[in-house]
């Protein structure tokens, strides 16, 4: 147990340097306001319906203002699975912390994009990322961007097994790739977790419709 708590700190801090947080104004921060690590039974998952005989989950996390919220289900707490969702809710709990939450398309694809770049998880390489847009485009209806932009639709996809995370891993890629984080950073900003208007906030902060923002990345994984 103590091995993951110092695997958890490690991936506290290689998250926020991805991110580029200062580190020493995000220690001060945690003097004044602990981040906890809250380890969970196996049964909490199946009490809550995430796991059943025929819906397996091998484990589950959340990041919430009392901190990260684990379980592992018939894996080791030290599993390398584990680890991923360590880094994975520590990416959602700091940057939170700097610029808010944004709808899931933003939120997960944030952390999604930081396990790319630091290599947490190795179902999560960049040409994964772009083949998963590319063969996700290529099923979907035009304008199809948009849609994933309402928390209710995305979640919607994600239980019908797209590869929506991956998507909006790409995605952020892509706007990193073309606008910057100050852009990023902005859009998220101008945002919230149950956001309806972030397609219009993030059109108003790029200057591009999301429709043809859709075809520039679609164009350029060669779905098009």
């Amino acid at each position: 147990m103590r091995r993951l708590f110092a695997i958890a700190g490690h991936q506290h801090q290689r998250a926020r340097a991805a991110l580029n947080i200062d580190l020493d104004s995000s220690r001060e921060k945690e003097r004044r306001r602990k981040v906890n690590v809250w380890l969970y039974s196996p049964e909490i998952l199946i009490q809550a319906g995430y796991v059943t005989p025929e819906k397996p989950l091998k484990y589950y996390g959340i990041a919430d203002d009392a901190g990260l919220h684990l379980v592992a289900n018939a894996l080791p707490w030290d599993d390398p699975l584990v680890i991923q969702i360590v880094l994975h809710e520590a990416v959602h709990l700091w940057w939170a912390d700097q610029v808010g939450k944004a709808p899931s398309l933003l939120n997960e694809g944030i952390a999604v994009y930081v396990e790319t770049i630091l290599g947490a998880n190795t179902a999560y390489t960049f040409g994964e990322l772009g083949n998963s847009w590319q063969a996700y485009a290529a099923r979907a209806e035009p304008g199809f961007l948009r849609q994933l932009c309402k928390d209710e639709y995305f979640w919607k996809q994600d239980a019908a097994k797209e590869p929506v995370f991956m998507v909006g891993g790409h995605f952020i890629a892509f706007l990193l790739e073309t606008y910057g984080m100050p852009r990023v950073r902005q859009i998220f900003l101008k945002s919230h977790a149950s956001d309806p208007d972030i397609a219009d906030h993030m059109e108003d902060v790029i200057g591009e419709s999301i429709e043809h923002l859709e075809r520039r990345i679609s164009e350029a994984t060669g779905s098009e």
